[in-house]
């Protein structure tokens, strides 16, 4: 344990030493010799025929003539460092904000002192008590049911029937329950496919049946017209901040069970996160 601490200790000795070195290395300036060399100090002060200047590089006060000294190159030599060095800490700075608001994009303020993860997922925000909380998402695994013996029941029937596939989540009932009727909706999504616009998301109210939830019904003819049904609630989509998008119903949700849709190009692609409104 002794170690350690006193390990713990010299590297902090080592780190502030670097800081005061690198601290001292930016205050300095250059005291330019009449023969060409010069002295870095970080102050100086003339004193009858003499300079009297602090080392930076001995940190000690040393002296010299006044006449060993260009005082003309000096000033030029400093004006122009002054200035590199203004723009190299403007430059530092731009880029730690550049990097500080791309940090901040991740993780963006939803309400006072409450803010999105920088893992991303999809969230729904209500009032709980007063308290403004977000609710996580799990993603639905998507099934799609053939239905193929009430199929041929409806083609023995009817040779001319179309057949019907549901698409389904599993469950009769979602685990995160709310009792807000317009919650808002927090999606992170990548642009790793492509450009991603808000006719990606949608609200879609399901139906229950038995041990699953129905999102929609497929149909296909038997010349091979295919269509699909669903309730899709009316809601708008935008970019919320970096690859957060958030969606707003714009109808209020009575209770029943939902689930947030994101659809990528083709079916496969879809993916469901299930949530309930109950009074």
């Amino acid at each position: 344990m002794k170690f350690s601490v006193l390990r713990a200790v010299n590297g902090l000795a080592v780190v502030m030493l670097l800081l005061t070195v690198n601290a001292s290395a930016q205050s300095a300036k250059r005291l330019i010799l009449t023969d060409g060399s010069y002295q870095t100090a970080t102050e100086w002060n003339k004193v009858g025929d003499r300079v009297k200047y602090f080392s930076a590089e001995r940190a000690e006060w040393e002296e010299l003539p006044v006449s060993l000294v260009d005082w003309k190159a000096t000033d030029a030599w400093n004006e122009e460092h002054a200035k590199i060095q203004a723009e190299e800490l403007k430059k530092t700075a731009e880029e730690e904000d550049a990097v500080r608001k791309a940090e901040e994009s991740k993780t963006p303020l939803v309400a006072p002192e409450l803010r999105l993860p920088a893992e991303g997922g999809v969230f729904l925000m209500t009032e709980v008590a007063g308290k403004t909380v977000l609710s996580k998402l799990e993603m639905n695994k998507i099934q799609v049911n053939d239905n193929a013996a009430k199929n041929m029941l409806r083609r023995t029937i009817n040779p001319i029937a179309s057949q019907q596939q549901t698409i389904e989540l599993e469950g009769a009932a979602a685990k995160i329950r709310i009792h807000s009727p317009n919650p808002a909706i927090f999606v992170y999504v990548e642009d790793n496919q492509g450009a991603v616009s808000g006719d990606y998301f949608r609200i879609v109210r399901l139906e229950r049946k038995k041990s699953v939830r129905l999102l929609a019904k497929n149909k296909t003819s038997l010349t091979g017209d295919q269509s699909q049904a669903e309730k899709s609630l009316h809601s708008r989509a935008e970019r919320f901040s970096g690859d957060w998008w958030k969606i707003i119903p714009l109808e209020n949700l009575t209770p029943g069970e939902y689930a947030i849709v994101m659809q990528i190009g083709q079916d496969e692609n879809a993916a469901a996160w299930g949530f309930g409104v109950d009074k």
